[in-house]
């Protein structure tokens, strides 16, 4: 459950963050915001596959940049949680919340992609790694200079870091997921 949970919230924080490079107004913004809060559920449900399918190979760059992913999302989703479902001044706190913890997030995915790629027991695919690298020197400029002079218009920054954890997460969980088609069940000993 949790590879498609993964797979699910990867296609959804991906078209989130697609949305968000749009420049949403507020009542697009209303129909938006609860499909990417959806999809950090989703993700931070999903983690514990992540971990179970690659800690083995994990050395301390590994153990760290995942802890700092796994607590950073996981935050930065009660984050976001409180900031959308509560009234002010509290919602404001969540938000802020948020943003810490998001970017919290984001030095973990660098941390843990370069372990992956610098790890030769890793089954995460390298194009996965190479999306959770960049989604912090590359997503963010990008997402910065895509809505200011693309769109005329300045937007959240973090749009670019979701669309490359959104793809990394999509990559990861179809690989998984054929990983396990293609693993011989095991029948259980004595029989």
């Amino acid at each position: 459950m949790s590879t498609l949970g993964g797979l699910v919230g990867g296609i959804l924080m991906a078209l989130t963050g697609l949305a968000l490079l749009s420049v949403l107004n507020e009542a697009e913004f209303v129909v938006v915001e609860p499909v990417g809060w959806f999809a950090m559920v989703l993700l931070a449900l999903a983690l514990p596959a992540l971990y179970a399918s690659e800690r083995d190979w994990f050395g301390w760059p590994g153990k760290i940049g995942f802890a700092l992913l796994s607590i950073g999302w996981v935050v930065a989703t009660l984050g976001l949680t409180v900031g959308t479902y509560t009234m002010p001044p509290t919602s404001e706190t969540g938000f802020l919340v948020f943003l810490l913890a998001f970017l919290v997030a984001v030095i973990g995915m660098l941390v843990f992609g370069v372990a992956v790629l610098r790890s030769d027991g890793a089954t995460i695919p390298r194009s996965a790694a190479w999306l959770l690298i960049l989604a912090l020197p590359v997503g963010v400029p990008f997402a910065i200079a895509f809505t200011t002079y693309v769109m005329g218009e300045g937007a959240d920054p973090w749009a670019g870091p979701m669309l490359f954890y959104g793809l990394a997460w999509v990559i990861y969980a179809r690989s998984l997921r054929q990983r396990r088609a293609e693993s011989p069940a095991v029948e259980p000993a004595g029989q």
